[in-house]
């Protein structure tokens, strides 16, 4: 059966406290556009895009524990364009990210936010020069 369909998309359905509110968030941090339904608030659930991207809002009781916890990211997104940088820098000038940008034994270079419900997205790119970053704490 698998070997004659094509996956093209896994996406994440998180839980949220007020739907309205998540979606203010996600387009103000990592500019998503929202699709939220019904209509008018209050909202039960939205799809949020970003290009190729989506997650999916549902309103109900987010299922994490208390406190930071990184390296145990929730969502992670691969970005492209040699932009990581200037999006840390950003997001590090709004004091958002809850762990620094560093260099990662698989070649990639990430950096994490929190959501306002504490989900934990680890933003990622390879980067052609990533030495000057620092590696992760143990």
């Amino acid at each position: 059966m698998w070997q004659h369909a094509s996956l093209t998309q896994a996406v994440p359905v998180l839980e949220v406290t007020d739907v309205a509110a998540s979606m203010a968030w996600y387009r103000e941090v990592l500019g998503f556009i929202a699709d939220p339904f019904p209509q008018s608030p209050p909202f039960e659930f939205a799809i949020l895009r970003h290009r190729g991207t989506e997650i999916m809002l549902r309103r109900g009781t987010p299922r994490l524990g208390p406190g930071p916890r990184p390296y145990r990211w929730d969502v992670y997104l691969r970005l492209t364009g040699g932009r990581l940088r200037e999006v840390y820098a950003e997001l590090s000038r709004r004091q958002l990210v809850t762990r620094r940008l560093e260099r990662m034994v698989y070649g990639l270079a990430e950096f994490e936010v929190t959501d306002p419900d504490g989900y934990v997205f680890c933003l990622s790119e390879e980067l052609v020069d990533s030495r000057d970053l620092p590696a992760p704490e143990a």
